[in-house]
């Protein structure tokens, strides 16, 4: 895995593994844990503001959903309350520009969006990859570019390098993630004659217990996850990324609603204005993920 900051080291993949039962239980009680508010740091601009719908304007509120196990992107700080990561520091410096409080809630991943459909948040921030199925009811705003990666154990045991070594093995991954779906789309092409054995379940924390206790050969998620899954203190020395290089490079972002075409489009015109004038590199680059960076920020621009 790359380096991690300061604020990174505090958390660790055995804290992972120790509070995600915790947290689940809790979400599958029909409870969500939530951050506290962060209150905007800076004074907004008045033209970003202006484009926001009226309702979230006259609140000053931006109701984020998450679900904090997967780390860089989101995951518990060491107080294994508080969010963070790079979806989260990117929609803080957004509620900066727009002069909202962001308000962040932890929820199981399958839960994310029935509480968009809901209403009960405004945006899912979940590094959700923008696919052609979801683009049918959601609006993606694309702000990172990412691959997917390989966990193995330490010493890659089976030799897994690329998506046809995965064939008739056993491979876990996040449920309901594109991970999933690309595993299922991979078993009527390259290993149709061998499957793979998915198991999906209900947190990477969890695919990756799989593969430390040998019941599963691979594990497979986003390639700046697994990396960082791959050498966080408690996970390093115990496994490797098995692909040289990202698989099936992807654009990711926040999700809308199909009617939230006002929110969307500030939120896009709000990221557009932090890569102009640097705050967005600063960003990924103290999170070690500048390679994932777009010049380009697209509405549904995913092809998958």
């Amino acid at each position: 895995m790359r380096s991690m900051n300061k604020r990174n080291k505090a958390v660790v993949l055995g804290v992972t593994f120790a509070v995600a039962a915790t947290m689940l239980a809790g979400c599958s009680a029909g409870g969500a844990a939530s951050s506290a508010d962060k209150a905007p740091a800076k004074d907004a601009d008045s033209a970003l503001r202006g484009m926001l719908p009226a309702d979230i304007k006259e609140a000053g509120v931006l109701k984020i959903g998450t679900e904090a196990f997967y780390p860089p992107f989101e995951y518990l700080d060491a107080d294994n309350t508080t969010v963070i990561g790079l979806d989260m520091a990117l929609f803080q410096a957004i509620g900066d520009e727009l002069g909202l409080t962001v308000d962040i809630t932890n929820m199981a991943f399958d839960g994310l969006l029935p509480a968009l459909d809901a209403k009960r948040i405004d945006v899912v921030v979940a590094a959700m990859t923008d696919t052609k199925a979801r683009q049918a009811k959601y609006d993606f705003v694309d702000y990172f570019l990412t691959g997917q990666g390989i966990v193995v154990p330490a010493g890659n045991p089976k030799s897994i390098k690329g998506i046809e070594d995965m064939c008739g093995l056993k491979v876990a991954a996040l449920e309901a993630s594109t991970q999933v779906s690309l595993l299922e789309k991979f078993n009527t092409e390259e290993c149709a004659d061998d499957p793979i054995v998915v198991t999906a379940l209900a947190t990477d924390a969890d695919a990756m217990l799989q593969v430390r206790s040998g019941r599963a050969d691979a594990s497979f998620s986003q390639d700046a996850v697994a990396r960082f899954n791959a050498q966080a203190e408690g996970g390093s020395g115990k496994f490797e990324i098995g692909n040289d290089e990202p698989l099936l490079p992807v654009v990711m972002g926040p999700m809308f609603a199909k009617e939230d075409s006002d929110l969307r489009d500030a939120v896009k015109a709000t990221i557009e204005k932090l890569i102009a004038d640097g705050t967005y590199k600063s960003i990924l680059d103290e999170h070690d993920l500048g390679s994932g960076a777009v010049t380009e920020v697209t509405v549904n621009g995913g092809t998958l």
